[in-house]
């Protein structure tokens, strides 16, 4: 029996073994067991699934470890690449970003489908010509220069582990979401089980096992998001039509382009819009009276506690107010901080709801410039960063040739296309349940969904009653969109199997790519680093060991950075994503297509667009600017995202006059030659 069949017979028979899950998962519903242990058993079952086949496929041969040995069929590696990629930002990030945004979020998927295409035309089939480790390999290669790559190398290892440390992160933050929520434990001790999960699929098994338990993570995915499109479909579609019996059956476009209309004319909604502008202009008042607005907070706070403890309060109340006073800023400097980004939550929950079809209009009716240009350079900086990722550029090396490393881009893209044809959907159909389910409700009458998801963090699920009217306005919900997708069969009323199933769709989402972006850090390490320039003459077996080892200390730190909470998932991924375009993307497509670039203008290249893209992002993220007392840039909603549009061509400037300007013109031709050739199977 061939590879190939042996490998299909595996995975249908893992298939048929999930859905059994899945229908057993139903049976304990239907049998009254509680949903803690449905939520344990999905967790466990498929950490368990892909436990056995990390440990099956554990090895210490170091081109399995770094490479799979090169033999991953074309289709196996489309789907492990498709896995690898779609991060939990793809699979949850993505339609709570389209529920709130609406068609501005759509840059998000045009830009990571559009790269697939351009990595299929600009980058895959020729880098898979060389018998490469990493990404650093063919850059050295490329711009050896006198010192053999040394310089180019030790840059790229830099921008590799930045990339891929930050893309980690917002992976491990995913899945401790969802332990902890599901698993009933802090989120810190859900970050730290989740990592065990990683580890156990790439510390063993290196390349080997992270693909093959990539495989089994895109069809959990895949199964997971068909399946619960379909269930939303058929359940929350006869309650949608038969809001609007009397004008006859409805789509679910037309439900809740009615809904949005009725939201925009309610005078409710618009009360509690104001009440947010009035708390926001209180908090920038306070901010314009600094320092004397901290000190008398602060003085407040502190005679409220001395009276409390002297006037026979009780030990309650003693402890409220000692509390109170302990959450008051410690300085004007972090009052500043704190009240900033009070002051920004609030004009965010002022903006209207964003229409879920067409885009934002003016007066004039004609789209707005500001936001047509930042949907541009959204999916601009997405495309060219999909094209430089490392971790999606190491499975290029994974293939038997060329070629099937070019239909293994094809087969990715196919599989992705299945998660992003459902995605949009996914997001209608949260809204639909949120407007059906929950606008309208009285408080008295929301379930407990609301305070299981804030004990996890709190504010990612928050109903505040702003008007005391005692009605849920849509304004009122604060929803984040980390984990719309995970809660919306809760706000449906489903059976609570469809969410251990959306459950286990996000970890296998965040777990195949943790997986590959640790590999690619810990590949850069030993390989790049430690073989290549610190100890040439390191055996095999060496330097499998220095990548397990650095693989271990990435996913520690990962890890414990994760835990302090550090935000939203698709705008970590974007940054990724602008680092990785910035600073990858030119030297990359310059040295394969133009013979003129030199090692001086790929390391202009590189330093301008990871410096320039660096500071992009810090100037638009309203925490790290507070640091300094300053204000955030603002440049629309994807602004850090968005800056690609204005740093990939700062790089490719770069590249183009260091090269032009100096270095030597023969440094390119042999390898060159090599791309030029033609593919001899």
């Amino acid at each position: 029996m061939s590879f190939s069949s042996t490998l299909t017979r595996f995975f249908s028979v893992l298939t048929l073994g999930f859905l059994v899950c899945i229908g057993v998962a139903a049976a304990m519903e239907d049998y009254g067991i509680g949903r803690q242990w449905i939520g344990y058993f999905f967790i466990f079952i498929t950490f368990g699934a892909y436990a056995v086949i990390g440990l099956l496929s554990r090895t210490s041969d170091m081109y399995e470890y770094f490479v799979a040995s090169r033999t991953v069929p074309a289709a196996y590696n489309g789907m492990a690449t498709a896995a690898d990629w779609m991060s939990a930002a793809s699979f949850l990030g993505v339609a709570g970003t389209l529920f709130y945004s609406g068609f501005e979020a759509l840059a998000l998927l045009v830009g990571w489908t559009g790269g697939f295409v351009l990595i299929a035309l600009l980058i895959a089939p020729y880098l898979r010509k060389f018998a490469f480790f990493s990404v650093g390999d063919f850059l050295a290669a490329r711009y050896a220069g006198d010192d053999k790559g040394r310089v180019v190398r030790l840059i790229c290892i830099l921008v590799t582990v930045s990339i891929s440390f930050v893309y980690v992160i917002a992976q491990i933050y995913a899945v401790g979401l969802i332990t902890s929520r599901f698993a009933g434990v802090e989120f810190g001790i859900g970050v730290f089980f989740g990592l065990a999960g990683i580890l156990v699929c790439s510390f063993l098994g290196g390349m080997r096992a992270v693909t093959w338990t990539a495989v089994a993570q895109y069809i959990v995915m895949i199964l997971t998001m068909l399946i619960t499109v379909v269930a939303l479909v058929g359940f929350t579609g006869k309650g949608a039509s038969e809001r609007y019996a009397e004008a006859g059956p409805v789509s679910f476009p037309e439900y809740v382009r009615a809904q949005e209309r009725k939201f925009f004319a309610d005078p409710a909604e618009s009360e509690v819009r104001s009440l947010y502008l009035r708390e926001a202009d209180r908090y920038q008042l306070l901010i314009d009276t600094l320092p004397s607005s901290w000190a008398e907070g602060y003085e407040a706070r502190r005679k409220n506690l001395e009276l409390a403890r002297y006037d026979g309060s009780t030990f309650q109340e003693i402890k409220a107010a000692e509390r109170v006073l302990t959450s008051f800023p410690k300085d004007p400097q972090e009052a500043k901080k704190r009240w900033s980004q009070e002051k920004q939550r609030y004009l965010d929950k002022v903006k209207a709801s964003v229409p879920h079809f067409g885009s934002t209009r003016d007066d004039s009716g004609l789209s707005d410039w500001g936001e047509s240009l930042n949907f541009l350079a959204v999916a601009f900086t997405l495309m060219c960063g999909t094209v430089a990722l490392p971790h999606l550029i190491v499975r290029f090396f994974t293939t038997p040739n060329a070629s099937q490393t070019r239909w293994s881009v094809a087969v990715a893209l196919a599989c992705i296309l299945g998660v992003y044809l459902a995605s949009p959907w996914l997001s209608l159909m949260a809204k639909v349940v949120v407007y059906e389910n929950l606008v309208g409700l009285s408080y008295s009458d929301v379930p407990n969904w609301v305070a299981a998801w804030s004990r996890v963090i709190p504010g990612l699920a928050t109903l505040q009653d702003v008007n005391q009217d005692g009605v849920v306005q849509f304004a009122e919900i604060g929803l984040s969109p980390d984990i719309l997708v995970l809660i919306t069969p809760e706000i449906a009323g489903m059976p609570f199997f469809l969410s251990g199933l959306i459950a286990a769709g996000g970890l296998a989402a965040a777990l195949s790519t943790a997986d590959g972006l640790l590999l690619a850090i810990a590949s850069s390490l030993s390989h790049d680093l430690y073989y290549r320039i610190l100890n040439p003459d390191a055996t095999a077996q060496r330097r499998v060991t220095m990548s397990k080892i650095a693989l271990l200390s990435a996913a520690l730190l990962a890890a414990w950075i994760t835990s302090l909470q550090p935000g939203n998932i698709v705008v970590l991924v974007g940054s990724a994503f602008a680092l990785a375009a910035s600073s990858l993307f030119v030297p990359l497509v310059a040295g394969i297509f133009w013979s003129g670039a030199t090692r001086r203008g790929a390391l202009w290249a590189m330093g301008t667009g990871f410096v320039s893209s660096s500071l992009f992002l810090a100037l638009t993220n309203s925490s790290f600017m507070a640091l300094f007392n300053l204000d955030a840039l603002q440049a629309g909603a994807f602004s850090g995202v968005a800056s690609g549009i204005l740093t990939i061509p700062l790089s490719a400037v770069a590249m183009v006059i260091a090269s032009l300007k100096g270095g030597r013109k023969d440094e390119a031709p042999a390898v060159m030659r090599v791309l030029r050739l033609p593919e001899c199977e």
